[in-house]
């Protein structure tokens, strides 16, 4: 495993170097056709929870100091499009030029955009990114394969069972970035659920 510390230089806590070594490990294993349907089914997994969700609910925030609703879908959006963006350079061969996809990317169109916009624009992102990896193929690399600049999180246990997140970054390869994408997409599903349910509840 690299050499990899977390930006507050402390070393990578066990959940960290699970989820890196996950994502090593299944890029090895997985086509790109495979990579493109576990995307494909998260974001229909991820669109059918929203779909449950009225406009109303979407603009509660029923635990203080966390996003709504609508703040997670206008994040899901706008980081869907930057992977994708990030994932056409990698498929043809390039390193991305930009910044870093950072974790809390977000709008401000959560606060003001209404709720039907903001579902429509996480489709097209979600769109983006499965025509992206349409033009994946698994031809072997020459080793000399272009990787991303990544933020990662992981929530990390502490001693007293509670969590944190840890944040750090790495360098990963095109199936791996696409893989954490999914990862991606999976984790805002289960708190789209648990943002919904407590709305209702309250």
């Amino acid at each position: 495993m690299d050499r990899i510390m977390a930006v507050d230089g402390a070393p990578l806590a066990p959940e960290s170097l699970r989820m890196l070594d996950y994502l090593r490990t299944r890029a090895s294993e997985m086509s790109a056709m495979a990579i493109r349907s576990r995307i494909h089914s998260a974001a229909g997994e991820l669109e059918d929870a929203i779909a449950a969700v009225t406009a109303s609910e979407a603009r509660l925030r029923p635990f203080a100091g966390k996003w709504t609703i609508a703040e997670v879908v206008d994040h899901i959006s706008q980081t869907q499009v930057r992977g994708a963006e990030e994932l056409r350079h990698l498929l043809a061969g390039r390193r991305p030029p930009l910044p870093p996809v950072y974790e809390a990317l977000r709008s401000g169109a959560g606060q003001w955009a209404s709720w039907e916009l903001l579902v429509e624009e996480l489709h097209q992102a979600n769109r983006a990114m499965i025509e992206v990896l349409e033009a994946a193929s698994d031809h072997p690399s020459d080793g000399n394969a272009p990787t991303v600049r990544t933020v990662m999180v992981a929530l990390r246990k502490l001693e007293n069972t509670s969590t944190e997140p840890q944040i750090f970054f790495v360098e990963l390869t095109w199936k791996e970035y696409a893989l954490l994408q999914r990862l991606h997409l999976l984790d805002h599903r289960r708190q789209v659920k648990e943002l919904h349910a407590a709305a209702a509840a309250g």
